[in-house]
């Protein structure tokens, strides 16, 4: 009996520390910051960070276009893509460090991946890949830049908020003016040649190992207290 009971009680403290790794593996959970300029949230951080990797991939693809592009159309946006996110990346950085904070250095593994399938093409191939890839990160990244934009309270994220939207807009009006926005262009962008990006599947929460490792503890934990609580039969 005793022995068991120390077992049990020793799952009870290996579970514990389970759930406490699985509370904590939300990607964000800095809270809110105060600043000059007003409250800086979770949100707002990841704003910063998420504008940043779009520049990170989509100025070197922009300037691609000037020597793999055929379509005209698609080497002059791309010129202007390229152009604005320098714009645009020089701001955030600006912004960021006004905060004290840090940015991505380098693209996320999909946007790896995309860079990667684009700079693999040529001609029109190389045009409906451009147009296709980033139609579908600026739908993307659009709606989340509109969140924060409605509902920060910090005037500095406000405004940069505010370049952003007005950005992308122009980005995905100048992408679909080409004419060759498919159906991919409108979808979710997902990761080329199936790589798996782990940043954007933890934002969501837990990881599923995680989940299910405190899920078997628990009823590993679950049978074990009901054999030491069940009463025992009278030895005759």
């Amino acid at each position: 009996m005793t022995r068991a009971l120390a077992t049990v009680l020793a799952m009870l403290f290996l579970f514990s520390g389970l759930t406490a790794t699985a509370a904590a593996q939300p990607a964000d959970t800095g809270g809110v910051m105060d600043t000059p300029s007003g409250p800086l949230t979770a949100n707002d951080r990841e704003l910063l960070n998420r504008v940043r990797l779009a520049g990170l991939w989509e100025m070197p693809m922009g300037e691609l276009t000037a020597t793999k592009a055929s379509n005209a159309r698609v080497k002059q946006i791309g010129k202007m893509i390229m152009l604005d996110h320098m714009m645009l990346d020089a701001l955030t950085k600006k912004t960021a460090a006004g905060f004290g904070l840090t940015t991505p250095d380098v693209p996320n593994p999909a946007q790896q991946s995309w860079m990667e399938e684009i700079n693999a093409l040529e001609g029109d191939a190389f045009d409906q890949a451009f147009v296709a890839r980033l139609r579908a990160a600026h739908g993307q990244i659009f709606p989340f830049i509109a969140k924060v934009r409605s509902g920060t309270r910090n005037d500095t994220i406000r405004g940069f908020a505010q370049a952003g939207i007005d950005v992308v807009m122009k980005h995905m009006t100048l992408l679909e003016s080409t004419g060759l926005a498919g159906d991919s262009s409108f979808a979710e962008p997902q990761p080329a040649g199936g790589i798996i990006n782990a940043s954007l599947a933890s934002d969501e929460g837990p990881n599923m190992w995680v989940i299910l490792t405190v899920t078997a503890a628990g009823a590993v934990l679950t049978v074990l207290l009901l054999r030491v609580l069940r009463p025992r039969r009278p030895v005759r």
